[in-house]
């Protein structure tokens, strides 16, 4: 039995920095058209989770994750209003905020040769780096003691997944960073809501 309440977990929509390739990390961009509408597929998701448990919310306090959440939440009655928590947000991606993945390369080529983005955005130049990444994450987790809907970011999501999941570095770096889904983790396992194609 996991020490940990039901988790669902949303990534953000599509942000314009995605679409370009660039990385953001704490910095910000807006949500694509794109990206809106796959927060309007988690505002239906939401509808089947909400009807089934109730939820506290948790958003992480940066603008796309806000944006996303605004949309995703649209018309569902809660339990209690969102919080916002620092914990949540995006790793810092240190010098290579800002910057498209050709301009990393080229100026540090024998720094990105990571395997997945997992360990891309963890390896960043001057970043947060995995340590604090999991630190935060885990202070984060350990004070959770009801079902949480969770709105955050791709590798962000992916160590809080990891953590709900006993995993190691080496599966955290498998595990999908699908946008539009749901990422629901119950005693340990995760399973990924989507829409039926």
């Amino acid at each position: 039995m996991s020490k940990f309440p039901p988790i669902f977990i949303l990534r953000h929509g599509q942000t314009e920095w995605n679409l370009g390739h660039r990385l953001q990390g704490s910095l910000d961009s807006p949500l694509t058209a794109r990206g809106k509408e796959q927060a309007v597929v988690q505002q239906r998701l939401l509808a089947v989770v909400f009807a089934r448990e109730a939820a506290q919310v948790v958003v992480s306090p940066l603008g796309r994750t806000r944006q996303t959440a605004e949309i995703a939440l649209r018309g569902h009655k809660l339990v209690s209003p969102p919080r916002f928590d620092p914990r949540i947000a995006e790793i810092s991606a240190g010098l290579w905020e800002g910057l498209e993945r050709s301009e990393i390369k080229r100026l540090w080529p024998s720094s990105c040769q990571a395997p997945c983005d997992f360990e891309y955005y963890t390896g960043a130049i001057n970043g947060e780096g995995v340590d604090k990444l999991r630190k935060r994450c885990t202070a984060f987790l350990n004070e959770l003691t009801t079902t949480t809907v969770l709105i955050t970011h791709g590798i962000c999501s992916v160590m809080l997944r990891g953590i709900l999941c006993g995993l190691d570095h080496q599966a955290m770096c498998k595990l999908p960073l699908t946008q539009g889904c749901i990422f629901e983790v119950r005693d340990g396992v995760e399973v990924i809501l989507q829409e039926a194609k």
